[in-house]
């Protein structure tokens, strides 16, 4: 008879592993369970607070309230060149209507667009690199301006010349 099995160390070695084993997925299923809950879950906890007492559960006739919408820290960055229209017209202030994918909060953001570009920007939404959600608005003079949404709540704006 082999050695290994008169001593039990086998038996012992294979319940070690299965323990080991159940343990390491045990705790890739909790990673996977806080990873899927973090993408869902988007919304700011103060958002969800409001959101639950904002149910009508008394009965009575009140209306639900609004979420509240804080105001967020802007910060601007302009990349490449400045962009200048054949004379070098000064630039026009323009305010964006900029709504956040994630709350649904709309927030002001003011941009000075060069004089040539006239007409509605193009607006395109997307995900970012670090997983900000992205609202690029593009003139057809080739103006750029791009708001990134921190998972903060903060707003970057990025500016791009030709």
């Amino acid at each position: 008879m082999d050695p290994l099995y008169e001593n039990g160390e086998f038996e012992m070695f294979m319940k070690r592993l299965l323990l080991v084993t159940l343990g390491l997925a045990t705790l890739v299923t909790f990673a996977l369970a806080q990873t899927a809950q973090a993408r869902t879950n988007r919304e700011p906890l103060n958002a969800q607070l409001v959101s639950l007492s904002s149910l009508n559960l008394g009965g009575d006739c009140c209306t639900p309230q609004p979420v509240c919408c804080p105001k967020p820290c802007v910060i601007y960055r302009h990349h490449g060149p400045k962009l200048c229209c054949g004379c070098c017209q000064p630039p026009v202030q323009t305010v964006l209507k900029v709504k956040n994918p994630c709350t649904g909060c709309e927030t002001d953001v003011t941009v000075c667009v060069p004089a040539c570009c006239t007409g509605e920007p193009k607006e395109c939404c997307g995900s970012g690199i670090f997983g900000r959600e992205l609202v690029t608005y593009e003139w057809c003079c080739g103006y750029k301006v791009k708001v990134a949404f921190k998972h903060s709540g903060d707003l970057i704006v990025s500016t791009w010349g030709r």
